[in-house]
C-alpha cells in the first residue's frame, strides 16, 4: 500500500509513502527545473533536497510491488492504478509523456552509464499491443546535464503517519479516498 502525504518543504500531497517499504517518493515535477548532476549537488545539507536521495530500480520495484502492480500486466485494475500512480508523479500532465506506443511518466534513476547518461525508469500504459500491458520498467537513459529529465528522488520514512494527510491510498487493486474524506465527515456529523 502507499499513502500520499504532505511534506514540510514541497507542500501537500508531495509525496507517496511506500508502507511496506517505509520509504517516500518525492513527486517528479519537483526535479524538472534541475539536470541530474544539478540533483545530486542539492542532495547534501542546505541543498534544495537535503534529505533525500537518487531512487534506484530496486526502490521503484518495491514500489510497485507495495501497490500491486507487476511489468507487462494487461489487468486493468493494475493498468489503473499504474495510471494513478503515473499522474501523481506526473500531475496535471507537467511531465506525462505520449509517443505512438506508451503514455508515461519517466525519470533518471541511480546507477547510470559512466558519468554520461543515467537510467531511466517509466511508469504508465503501452497501448500498440491489444490488450493493452502496464509499463513499470527501465525504459532507456537520459544525460546528466540535460534539462528537461525529472530524477526520482526517495528517502527513508520518518515516524509513521497515523492518518492520511491528503488522501489518496493505493490499495492491492483498488482506491480508496481516506484522510480529507473521514475528517470532513466527522465534521459533518458523519461516520470517518
Amino acid at each position: 500500500m502507499a499513502i500520499l502525504t504532505d511534506d514540510s518543504v514541497f507542500g501537500p500531497d508531495s509525496v507517496i509513502h511506500d508502507t511496506v517499504n517505509d520509504r517516500d517518493f518525492l513527486r517528479l515535477d519537483f526535479t524538472t527545473p534541475y539536470t541530474y548532476a544539478e540533483v545530486q549537488g542539492e542532495l547534501g545539507a542546505g541543498g534544495a533536497f537535503e534529505g533525500w536521495q537518487i531512487a534506484s530500480v530496486v526502490n521503484l520495484e518495491g514500489l510497485g510491488s507495495s501497490v500491486g502492480i507487476t511489468h507487462g500486466s494487461a489487468d486493468p485494475g493494475q493498468l489503473a492504478l499504474a495510471e494513478q500512480l503515473r499522474d501523481w508523479f506526473c500531475p496535471a500532465a507537467t511531465c506525462v509523456r505520449t509517443t505512438t506506443t506508451h503514455e508515461y511518466a519517466r525519470g533518471l534513476v541511480s546507477k547510470g552509464l559512466s558519468g554520461v547518461g543515467q537510467l531511466a525508469f517509466s511508469i504508465g500504459r503501452r497501448f500498440n499491443v491489444n490488450p493493452h500491458e502496464l509499463d513499470f520498467r527501465l525504459s532507456g537513459n537520459g544525460g546528466v546535464n540535460s534539462r528537461g529529465e525529472q530524477i526520482y528522488l526517495t528517502r527513508e520514512a520518518g515516524p509513521p503517519i497515523p492518518e492520511p494527510s491528503g488522501a489518496l491510498l493505493f490499495v492491492l487493486g483498488s482506491v480508496v479516498f481516506g484522510g480529507a474524506t473521514r475528517r470532513r465527515a466527522r465534521a459533518c456529523g458523519g461516520r470517518g
